[in-house]
């Protein structure tokens, strides 16, 4: 496949170990701080999951209105 044709992909794995390797958490309790990490960790992953499904079309060729909506919808996911 071309470039030109080719879809934007995030490594999930590697984007929630980068997040959560550029937060720094404090706490005094180790639980609490592997928690919080954890819920990064997973946050960043299913969130480069949802964008990877999402990514339907190229962004090099995206017209402003489609990198909008996809922006809103990138926006609209809410974590419980």
């Amino acid at each position: 496949m071309d470039k030109k044709n080719s879809k934007m992909k995030i490594d999930a794995k590697k984007f929630a170990y980068s997040v959560i390797s550029s937060q720094n958490i404090e706490s005094d309790l180790v639980e609490e701080i592997a928690k919080k990490k954890l819920t990064l960790y997973l946050t960043a992953y299913w969130l480069a999951e949802k964008f990877n499904n999402l990514e339907a079309q190229n962004f090099r060729n995206i017209n402003k209105k489609d990198y909008e909506d996809l922006m809103v919808k990138l926006q609209g996911i809410r974590v419980h």
